[in-house]
């Protein structure tokens, strides 16, 4: 009798985590659990319905929650949560199309390139990173950093004395780390100038003795992570080997600048909507 009474108590205590909501996309609204949205943690609505996050929510009538979404993709995206894959529409649907949906699967950052061809399957717990991992991609990206803010501090000083165009060729050589004691061996400006070399050479001497290494590993990741962010810019990478240990690596960055009035403007204060 008593493991009776007990079951039937266990079977009535639903988790909080686990509560009934009621996503309003676009009008149509969609019932489901936060426990199933929660299990994914690192997407938009795993995020979003945490509990530490909790405060942070204006839910209507207690448990319904408004996002201004289009309401027929949205039906993919929760197919997503419960079924953990990625249901694709029918090849030429008018209905909706894949590329729509890419774009859903990013807004709601389910990222869709974890899925393989021969699986739709996204594991439900997060791959775990070591702390110590997580100081060395620091690492990296803060050279990355420093790299595109010498390109940009670069492009402050040209343009001081001319908008319309302007062009530079930035080259560092990192050397490796047991040949000399700050690894960064030069850096070269052309147009010429003493004082921003100095201060580009400045903040370039924290990553001496890793930018070997770094451009080792990730040279061509690096040049084109660059590019992408400023057009403007063109990367080479040079490895040149003298001895077993006389090694270099030259970052030559092209700097082209052409003015674009409509680039400029949309990017300024005077683009407003009246």
């Amino acid at each position: 009798m008593n493991r009776r009474n007990s079951s039937r108590q266990n079977y009535q205590c639903v988790p909080e985590s686990a509560e009934r909501i009621i996503l309003n996309v676009g009008g149509i609204k969609y019932e489901t659990y936060r426990s199933t949205l929660t299990a994914y943690p690192s997407t938009l609505l795993g995020t979003m319905f945490q509990e530490r996050n909790r405060a942070l929510l204006h839910p209507v009538n207690g448990n319904e929650y408004f996002i201004d979404r289009d309401s027929k993709l949205f039906r993919y995206i929760l197919q997503f949560y419960r079924r953990n894959k990625i249901v694709w529409p029918e090849p030429g649907s008018d209905y909706v199309s894949r590329e729509e949906l890419e774009e859903e699967f990013d807004y709601f950052q389910i990222p869709i390139s974890y899925f393989s061809n021969d699986s739709n399957e996204l594991p439900t717990q997060p791959v775990k990173i070591s702390p110590i991992t997580k100081i060395v991609s620091k690492k990296l990206d803060d050279f990355i950093s420093v790299l595109q803010h010498s390109i940009i501090e670069v492009c402050a000083t040209l343009s001081e004395t001319n908008l319309q165009r302007f062009s530079a060729i930035l080259t560092l050589t990192f050397a490796h780390e047991n040949l000399i004691s700050n690894g960064i061996t030069s850096v070269v400006l052309k147009p010429k100038n003493d004082h921003l070399t100095k201060m580009l050479l400045k903040s370039l001497l924290p990553f001496g003795k890793l930018g070997y290494f770094l451009l080792d590993q990730y040279g061509e990741e690096i040049g084109k992570h660059l590019h992408k962010n400023i057009p403007e810019v063109t990367w080479e990478l040079n490895h040149k080997i003298y001895g077993p240990t006389e090694k270099f690596y030259d970052i030559i960055l092209n700097i082209n600048y052409q003015f674009n009035r409509d680039d400029v403007l949309i990017n300024s204060s005077l683009n407003f909507k009246e």
